[in-house]
Order: structure tokens, then C-alpha cells, then sequence
């Protein structure tokens, strides 16, 4: 039995939120790997934090899903307490 190219991108992948502050990106990318596998982040200094953080802040998501996103997902993949 083959294994879909999609299982390895929802198994061995993270998305960040680096380089494109636009919420339809960040739904597509939760609708296609899992809001799981996505962090929150910004490509310092290059791009503003504030900018990053505002964006992010108001983004149209669910509270449960920007928890995810902006820490409980890097504190797993890290293994932070």
C-alpha cells in the first residue's frame, strides 16, 4: 500500500506564520496540514514583530487554535514545560 504524499506532510512537517501575515494563507495551511503542525513566527529582522503579533492577534481563528499556534505547539515540538 503507497502512503499519500499528505501523510508526510501532516506527520514530519511544521508550517510557521514567517513571511506571509495574511489569514487566508494561515486557513489554508491549518486545512491542509492540521493546526497542530503550524507556529506562530516572525523572520526578525526582517520582518516587524509588531507587525507580526497585530496580524496574529487579530487573525480570524478560534482562541483554542491561536493558543496552538502562538505557543502550546512549539512548547510540544520542544519539549518545553
Amino acid at each position: 500500500m503507497r502512503t499519500p504524499v499528505s501523510h508526510y506532510f501532516s506527520h514530519n512537517f511544521y508550517l510557521t506564520t514567517a513571511g506571509h501575515f495574511h489569514t487566508r494563507g494561515l486557513l489554508d495551511s491549518i486545512s491542509e496540514i492540521g493546526v497542530d503542525r503550524v507556529l506562530f513566527s516572525a523572520d526578525y529582522p526582517y520582518e516587524s514583530m509588531a507587525t507580526a503579533s497585530n496580524w496574529f492577534d487579530q487573525a480570524l481563528i478560534s482562541e483554542n487554535d491561536r493558543e496552538k499556534i502562538g505557543r502550546g505547539n512549539a512548547r510540544r515540538l520542544f519539549g518545553l514545560k
